[in-house]
C-alpha cells in the first residue's frame, strides 16, 4: 500500500509539471503581437503606404498603445511624425487615428518650424474638414483705408529725397477690399475639431437622428494650427489680431504632392477686377426730376 501511495504521490507531482509547463507555453505564445516597423526611416510630410513598412511580431509588453497590425490600414496620407528604421508605426504618426488625445505638437516640428495658430469658421475652414497633415494656403481679406502722401510732404522731399513721407486719409472714399495670398504650402500639425472625424464614426456606426439623418459634429469655430516661421506668426497676428475676428483669413486646401510649391498672384482689389477680370464700373444714373402736377 505505501508503495503504491508512492507512485500515486510520484504520477500527480508528474502530472503537475506537465501542466504547469503547457500554460507556460500558452503564455509564452500570448505574449508576442504582430505589429508595424518601418523598412527605413520615414519622414514628416512622406506617405505612409504599405510598402514602406513589414510585419513583425514583438513582446507585447513592447507594443505601442496605438499600434497598427494589417499594412492594408495605411491609407497614404503623411506621415505626422518622424519614424526611424525597425521603429513601430503608430497610428499617430501615420495620420489614421481618430482620436486628438496626447497631442505632440513639438514632435511634428522640423528644424527651424514654429506652430501657429489662427481662427475660421464654416466657410473659411472648408467646412471643417481639414485634418493634420493637410497641406494649406491662407487667403487675406481685409477692408483697408485708402491714404495718399499728403501736399507739405510731397514737397519737402522734392527738395530732401531722405526724409520720410507723411501720408493723409483720402477724403470722399470708404474702407477699400483687398485681397491676397499671403502664406503658401504650410503644414497642418492639429485642427481643434474636424468633421473628418466624425464622419469616419458615422460610418463605422451609423445613429440616425430624429430627423432621419445622421449626427455631425456641430461647431462654429475651429483653431487650426500650422507649421511655420517667426515670420509668419507676425503675418498671422497682424492680420487676425483680434481672437474673436473671423473671415480675415481663408484656409485653401492644397495637394500635399504639389510641385508648384510657390505661386505668383496678383492680389484682388476692384482695380484688378476691372483691368484684369473686365467687371464693368457703375456709373451713377440720375434720375429725372418730375414736374409737380398743375
Amino acid at each position: 500500500m505505501i508503495l503504491v501511495g508512492l507512485l500515486l504521490a510520484v504520477l500527480a507531482f508528474v502530472a503537475i509539471i506537465i501542466v504547469l509547463n503547457g500554460k507556460g507555453t500558452t503564455e509564452q505564445t500570448k505574449r508576442t503581437v504582430s505589429v508595424l516597423v518601418a523598412k527605413n526611416d520615414i519622414a514628416i510630410g512622406d506617405s505612409v503606404t504599405p510598402d514602406l513598412v513589414e510585419v513583425k511580431e514583438v513582446d507585447a509588453d513592447a507594443v505601442v498603445p496605438t499600434r497598427i497590425s494589417d499594412p492594408s490600414l495605411l491609407t497614404g496620407r503623411p506621415a505626422l511624425f518622424a519614424v526611424v528604421k525597425g521603429q513601430q508605426v503608430t497610428q499617430e504618426a501615420a495620420g489614421i487615428s481618430t482620436t486628438i488625445s496626447n497631442i505632440n505638437i513639438e514632435g511634428q516640428l522640423q528644424p527651424g518650424e514654429k506652430a501657429i495658430a489662427f481662427q475660421v469658421d464654416r466657410v473659411t475652414g472648408l467646412d471643417f474638414l481639414l485634418q493634420p497633415g493637410d497641406h494649406i494656403d491662407i487667403v487675406l481679406a481685409e477692408d483697408v483705408q485708402p491714404v495718399q502722401e499728403t501736399q507739405d510732404s510731397i514737397a519737402a522731399r522734392k527738395t530732401d529725397p531722405k526724409l520720410q513721407p507723411r501720408y493723409e486719409l483720402v477724403n470722399g472714399l470708404n474702407n477699400v477690399r483687398t485681397v491676397k495670398t499671403i502664406l503658401q504650402d504650410r503644414r497642418i500639425l492639429y485642427v481643434s475639431a474636424t468633421r473628418i472625424r466624425g464622419v469616419a464614426t458615422e460610418a463605422a456606426s451609423p445613429t440616425p437622428n430624429q430627423g432621419g439623418q445622421q449626427n455631425q459634429a456641430q461647431f462654429e469655430v475651429v483653431v487650426i494650427v500650422f507649421a511655420g516661421t517667426d515670420q509668419d506668426a507676425e503675418l498671422i497676428k497682424f492680420a487676425q489680431n483680434n481672437l474673436g475676428e473671423q473671415g480675415a483669413l481663408t484656409a485653401i486646401l492644397r495637394d500635399t504632392q504639389d510641385p508648384d510649391h510657390e505661386v505668383v498672384t496678383t492680389g484682388i482689389t476692384l482695380d484688378q477686377l476691372i483691368k484684369l477680370y473686365g467687371v464693368p464700373l457703375p456709373n451713377v444714373v440720375v434720375l429725372p426730376t418730375q414736374s409737380p402736377a398743375p
